[in-house]
């Protein structure tokens, strides 16, 4: 069970990676050579290193046992970006002068939410929501016992990430607001926080993500447009309209691989946000088909693996892991095929990007240790039995026996 299991989910996040490489060579070497595709390779690459250090060198427990680190650490790097947003909203200092500002290197589509290390650039809200679901998985095992209680079982989890959560909204990542909130919520309710306490949840998500809405005009344009992207197809709705028309195009087979004509100048974000609306121009309804099946696989080898994990922990983070990068393709097939408004989310291993396919790596890794770990246990478990000490040698026996 252990090893299919870890098939699954190797073999699914191989494919992903294979497909969304050939997709973003056929959506971006007219325009930009194969940089963008070597870029790829080496992000790849380093997401792999990590993967394989957190699946074979560390412990998801020495993880949780130091998440309350990881959680200020991600708190103080939000609050620094935050600050970088507040004075330029407000337009406290020049536009000039806050580029000079350490880690930032300007804003990015009005807001700073990457921090610039020359070479390269890192989304801490990415990576913000690892630390999250490691917290409330160690959190949630930790106190199993409490869960029940409004302030150690409710109040005190739920506060902590929901200041990490308040900051990424306030740097303007609504999407990736929405998306670990529901995790979280997810996570709650599995961990058997009672259901009166939920609908305080619900309750106070829906109050943030309303008023979020109402107060910025751009996303109260983004709604109408969704609602009619017909009358907007040449402003707020121009992507929704283009991702629609290349969905259309492709038909069941496609039109061929490279053959898009959406990406030529057509379609902003093509090999980002909008990366499976080519997939859908060039190899079709089929191609889609084959690409939300993988992810189910995806998705169903981490609840298998929480199924399998020896402890409460590790069944609490391989859901919440699992969760993350499903709730990261739900949206983004929504947005592209006009199901969700228009969202800036990529696709988990297909997109193009460097943060969200280090930090998807990252929980491939954790939750293969996970199962790692749990098999390792098994055996130990089944070596310990009378079978197993009769097979063993004669010599082991009496050394066992004397150590006992």
């Amino acid at each position: 069970m252990y090893r299919i299991a870890r098939t699954l989910l190797i073999v699914s996040v191989s494919l992903l990676v294979v497909y969304g490489l050939s997709m973003l060579y056929s959506t971006t070497y007219t325009a930009w050579g194969e940089t963008l595709l070597q870029k790829q390779v080496i992000w790849i690459a380093l997401g792999s290193v990590l993967a394989l250090i957190c699946s074979e060198l560390l412990d998801y427990h020495f993880l949780g046992r130091h998440s309350y680190l990881l959680i200020f650490m991600f708190i103080a790097m939000l609050s620094y970006l935050g600050l970088i947003n507040v004075i330029s909203h407000f337009s406290l200092l020049p536009e000039d002068i806050i580029e000079l500002a350490p880690f930032v290197g300007g804003l990015s589509k009005g807001s700073a939410r990457w921090f610039n290390f020359g070479y390269f650039s890192v989304q801490p809200s990415e990576f913000a929501k690892l630390a999250i679901v490691i917290f409330m998985a160690n959190y949630f095992m930790r106190h199993a016992r409490h869960t029940d209680e409004f302030i150690r079982g409710f109040f005190k989890p739920l506060s902590t990430v929901g200041v990490l959560i308040f900051l990424i909204l306030a740097g303007g990542d609504f999407s990736t607001t929405a998306i670990i909130g529901t995790v979280v919520f997810a996570l709650a309710f599995v961990s058997g926080i009672r259901i009166r306490y939920l609908v305080l949840v619900v309750l106070g998500g829906l109050l943030v993500a309303t008023t979020a809405i109402v107060t910025n005009p751009e996303r109260i344009s983004r709604i109408t447009a969704y609602t009619h992207p017909e009358k907007y197809q040449q402003d707020e709705s121009y992507q929704l309209w283009y991702s629609q028309l290349a969905l259309g195009s492709g038909g069941w087979t496609g039109m061929g691989f490279t053959e898009s004509r959406m990406k030529h100048f057509y379609l902003p974000e093509a090999h980002t946000d909008f990366i499976v609306a080519i997939i859908g121009e060039e190899v079709g309804f089929l191609g889609i088909l084959f690409l939300m099946l993988l992810y189910i696989i995806l998705l169903i080898s981490a609840f298998w693996i929480a199924f399998l994990a020896i402890d409460r922990e590790g069944t609490i983070l391989a859901i919440g892991l699992g969760l993350t990068l499903g709730f990261h393709a739900f949206v983004n097939l929504s947005v592209v095929s006009g199901f969700c408004p228009t969202t800036g989310v990529t696709a988990p291993f297909v997109s193009y990007g460097g943060s969200n396919m280090i930090a998807s790596m990252v929980s491939v890794g954790l939750m293969l240790n996970i199962c790692r770990i749990a098999e390792k246990k098994a055996k130990e478990e089944e070596m310990n039995t009378p079978q197993a000490r009769k097979r063993e040698p004669l010599y082991k026996q009496r050394l066992n026996l004397k150590n006992h």
